[in-house]
């Protein structure tokens, strides 16, 4: 399994590139020719200019290769030096700064496969195989059409113990014990012990200890069994599968419930309030809804009724006649827009009450007047609200009607935050991954053990909205063949999966600390919280705090910060 023990992040000169950045425990020679591991186009850089010896105990060995500039390290010239974590080195015009990953989480606990990026000259056909979700690739192994369930799926778990890189994988009936017949199994099962998922049928088991190091294949394989079909007694024939859309497929029973139930009721008229924080999803669910109805050739329009005042608010959801104000247009709104399709009234609780008024009669009388107009107009929407609300203390408070909340809500569903589903997070960040890595046409061989423990310990308040900017800006800090690592990921992330705090606290219960302790830790935050505020941008960072760069990485290494991954590195 690839590992990452040493990160080698260039300081200056600004916009170098490295062909590798990421180093394994091993031998790499760093220079201009083409047959070194490390590539580097500098003029002053020796062909073959140092010797990075990774060491499996920790640490760098550093050997200069007889290169016309030198080498130096921390800015005092070496022939051969080991260095640690935190360390400056200096190969002719090529300044890097070193720091080694945590060995307990330096290994890619998701792996996208050798396959290269897409390019522009690749095959259409070709492309989308490429770019096939994760999702995608597990439902083609697991299903594929195969007319015997049963029969197809011994050999199609394999290809999932191929896909996730270990042995001892197998599938189990629930309330079979470890030692029962499995109907599928690769390796050596006797041991196997881990049932890693439970989707209320089977049991998803590995050789114990075999998956210790995988963080977050719990979480993938609780979701990708979900995805999994009931095995039917004949092959599959009838009415074609829901849509899925992003953030939509869970592992989490309480959603999947809600998400069965809104299925259902999608091909019926009733109205439906999705309740949630902001950024939860309930505009992708609206928009699953509409595909899942009989409405779904029809149009879907949103408005998010929180965006604009009243006036324009009822401009947008009733349309202006035209002439109501001088040099006024026609312009429909977006119940005739929806005509025929699904209506998504988002943040509806925020809506004025003077506009409810007007809101409850259209829906009543499915009609519809434009601003400034007289004549009504017949509208045929289907109406899917979403407040962050609490309606039903609003209208306890006289801010919502009554009667237009029994109008919207015929059926609640609440969406749970990302922090009540830390079941989904793994599976979600690796959908986000692989749609940033299309976008961008990077090519990274995974994510690190140490990235996704932080990626499930976040709070994550701005739910499934932030976990994706967060992957995809994450995701544009790669360079050609990086993992994704704790250090790509945004300062306020990076390090709340370990053990170990950010910022260690002073002594409880009153304890007197020397001042060059306080000195220190009054430092360390300062400097943790520019980080923060620089969103890992070091040159804004050093910036705020009024020091130059030197100084700025001196503090770093006597400080400690960024160690261990605990987070202040930026990246």
């Amino acid at each position: 399994m690839q590992r990452i023990r040493v990160h080698l992040d260039v300081l200056e000169p600004a916009g170098a590139e490295l062909s590798r950045r990421q180093l394994d425990v091993g031998r790499y020679r760093l220079g201009r020719g083409a047959d070194c591991e490390i590539r580097a186009a500098l003029n002053g850089l020796s062909r073959e200019h140092v010797l990075l010896e990774v060491l499996p105990s920790g640490g760098v060995i550093v050997e200069d290769l007889g290169s016309t500039n030198g080498t130096r390290v921390d800015g005092l010239p070496v022939q051969r030096a080991a260095i640690r974590h935190g360390a400056t080195l200096q190969v002719g015009p090529l300044q890097l700064f070193i720091t080694e990953a945590d060995p307990q989480l330096d290994g890619l606990a998701y792996r996208t496969g050798d396959a290269p990026a897409p390019t522009a000259t690749t095959d259409p056909v070709e492309q989308g195989t490429q770019l096939h979700t994760l999702r995608e690739r597990l439902r083609d192994a697991l299903w594929g059409g195969d007319a015997s369930w049963e029969a197809a799926l011994s050999r199609r778990i394999t290809a999932i113990a191929e896909m996730l890189g270990v042995e001892g994988l197998r599938l189990t009936r629930v309330g079979a014990s470890p030692s029962a017949t499995t109907i599928a199994a690769v390796g050596d099962v006797e041991s196997a012990s881990e049932a890693l998922a439970d989707d209320g049928r089977y049991l998803l088991c590995a050789t114990n200890g075999t998956l210790k190091r995988h963080l977050g294949l719990a979480e993938l394989a609780a979701t990708w069994l979900s995805w999994l079909p009931d095995p039917p007694p004949t092959p599959p024939t009838a009415s074609p599968p829901l849509p899925s859309l992003p953030g939509i497929a869970t592992a989490d029973a309480g959603l999947r419930r809600q998400m069965d139930a809104l299925a259902r009721l999608a091909r019926s008229r009733v109205a439906i309030l999705l309740l949630g924080e902001t950024g939860a999803g309930k505009d992708v669910v609206a928009r699953w809804v509409h595909a899942c109805s009989p409405r779904a050739g029809g149009p879907f329009v949103a408005i998010n009724c929180a965006a604009l005042p009243r006036d324009l608010l009822e401009a947008e959801l009733f349309g202006v006649e035209k002439g109501a104000a001088t040099g006024v247009a026609e312009r429909p709104g977006v119940f005739e827009r929806a005509d025929g399709g699904t209506l998504f009234l988002d943040e509806l609780g925020d809506m004025p009450p003077e506009t409810q008024v007007r809101l409850l009669r259209a829906l009543e009388d499915g009609r519809i007047h434009r601003v400034g107009g007289r004549n009504l107009i017949a509208v045929d929407v289907r109406l899917v609200s979403a407040t962050h609300r609490d309606l039903e203390q609003a209208v306890a408070d006289g801010e919502f009607r009554l009667d237009l909340f029994h109008r919207i809500a015929g059926f609640e569903a609440r969406i749970p935050p990302l922090r009540e589903r830390r079941i989904d997070i793994s599976p979600l960040a690796i959908h986000f991954f692989h749609e940033a890595l299309a976008e961008s046409g990077i090519h990274s061989p995974g994510i690190t053990e140490a990235a996704l423990r932080d990626l499930q310990a976040a709070d994550w308040p701005g739910n499934v909205r932030e976990l994706r900017q967060a992957i995809h800006s994450a995701t544009a800090l790669l360079a050609a063949g990086d993992a994704l690592d704790r250090q790509h990921l945004p300062p306020r992330l990076r390090g709340v999966g370990s053990a170990r705090p950010l910022i260690e606290h002073a002594p409880a219960g009153g304890d007197v600390v020397t001042l060059a302790h306080a000195t220190a830790q009054a430092e360390r935050n300062a400097i943790l919280r520019a980080i923060d505020a620089a969103e890992g941008d070091a040159e804004h960072a050093w910036t705020l705090l009024g020091i130059g760069k030197t100084t700025y990485y001196k503090k770093l290494k006597e400080l400690d910060i960024g160690r261990g991954g605990d987070g202040a590195l930026p990246a």
